[in-house]
């Protein structure tokens, strides 16, 4: 498909070069002092991506890219706990309770929570490691531990409090109106709040990736039973920002999916200055690197053709406009005409004649009388020349 790849060349070549000038001019890169890395920068992201269908043609419709929670955005998490039946022995956690009973020794009897440290403090023996451990291991560990101060000691060990924590999470979570869920806001600095795991940096992310994100969290916090839903309940207002030669300029909020081409018919549209060839389209938000495309207008509202050889339906399907984001800045630049008329305004009507405000010419003219004989003609110069000046403001 010849148009549809020549296409992707072009976009991928605008947006490399803007991305390069941006990346440059940002970094404070001076001509002398430039630094390079050791390290390769981090791939940038692609503002939009055709949606090609399984016959490896584009779809009538434009792909709109997956929403990423912004901050401002209300959440809510909802919490599962899987009560599973498991095949292998229950492993003691982190605030577990246990009961060591002697029964021919009572007096070595304990109750005891196991601690931060996974530890628990057995009378004679001291700390013994217990997170991880199964009751029959533990029983096992002691009665060898115990049997270096007493003579063939017997014992046991009870688990009183299994999943602690789990119990101690739903308490912390139950509300009564929405029960076990918990409503949080993305926080300026992208990141959101949550039971034994604390703060989480969601900003940026799909609401499937912040899912797998916080259950992994959750795993480490050693709650592997605890599974969570993520739904966005608010979204905070896009905004867009335009300047350059549009009828109006600054930002917009953007309450629904809108596209470029939306934004400027919604800002005024371009001027007659504007070079649509070459409107700018910058995205800096949770991306490592700016990505920038150059956007040619003319191309977009150019009357239909049809489409290739051998396909039915029209050419434009090979257009994309693109999708908008939180923070993207577009730009029309003008066209060179209006920076030359520009120049002039600036240099001679606001430079040169603000400081010297006069004006003035010179004229020349000359006379000339010619006589018509019957064989001859004399021409001849009348006088001399008339110079007339005229100098002012």
């Amino acid at each position: 498909m010849p148009a549809l790849n020549g296409f992707g060349q072009r976009v991928r070549q605008g947006w490399t070069l803007a991305t390069i000038v941006i990346v440059a001019s940002a970094s404070g890169c001076s001509r002398n002092n430039c630094e390079i890395p050791d390290a390769a920068p981090p791939q940038p992201r692609v503002l939009y991506q055709p949606v090609v269908t399984p016959t490896g043609l584009p779809e009538q419709t434009l792909d709109r890219p997956p929403y990423r929670l912004n901050v401002g955005d209300t959440l809510e998490i909802i919490y599962q706990v899987r009560n599973e039946v498991s095949a292998n022995d229950y492993e003691l956690k982190i605030e577990d309770g246990i009961k060591i009973a002697f029964p021919y020794q009572p007096q070595f009897n304990q109750e005891l929570s196991v601690g931060g440290d996974g530890n628990v403090h057995c009378l004679l023996v001291g700390k013994v490691r217990a997170a991880g451990l199964t009751a029959e291991r533990l029983t096992e560990f002691l009665r060898a531990e115990y049997g270096k101060h007493l003579k063939d000691p017997e014992l046991t060990v009870v688990i009183d409090a299994a999943n602690k924590k789990i119990e101690e999470l739903k308490r912390a979570i139950t509300t009564a109106p929405r029960g076990q869920s918990r409503l949080v806001p993305i926080k300026p600095d992208g990141t959101i709040d949550l039971p034994y795991i604390g703060e989480s940096h969601v900003a940026g992310l799909t609401v499937d990736e912040a899912k797998r994100m916080l259950d992994q969290r959750y795993v480490q916090a050693d709650l592997r039973e605890v599974e969570v839903t993520v739904q966005t309940l608010e979204f905070a207002p896009k905004r867009v920002f335009v300047h350059g030669e549009v009828n109006g300029n600054g930002m917009m909020e953007l309450k629904a999916p809108t596209t470029l081409m939306q934004a400027l018919a919604a800002m005024g549209g371009v001027n007659v200055r504007a070079e649509k060839s070459k409107i700018l389209l910058i995205r800096r938000k949770h991306v490592a690197v700016p990505e920038a495309i150059v956007f040619d207008m003319t191309k977009f509202l150019e009357p239909r053709k049809p489409g290739p050889e051998g396909l039915e339906g029209d050419g434009s399907i090979y257009r994309y406009d693109p999708y908008l984001a939180d923070g993207d800045i577009i730009y029309v630049p003008s066209t060179l005409l209006a920076q030359t008329n520009d120049w002039i305004d600036q240099v001679f009507t606001r430079g040169i004649r603000a400081v010297f405000p006069y004006s003035g010419y010179v004229g020349m003219n000359f006379g000339y009388q010619v006589r018509n004989a019957p064989s001859t003609v004399d021409t001849r110069q009348s006088g001399p020349p008339n110079i007339a000046t005229s100098f002012g403001p």
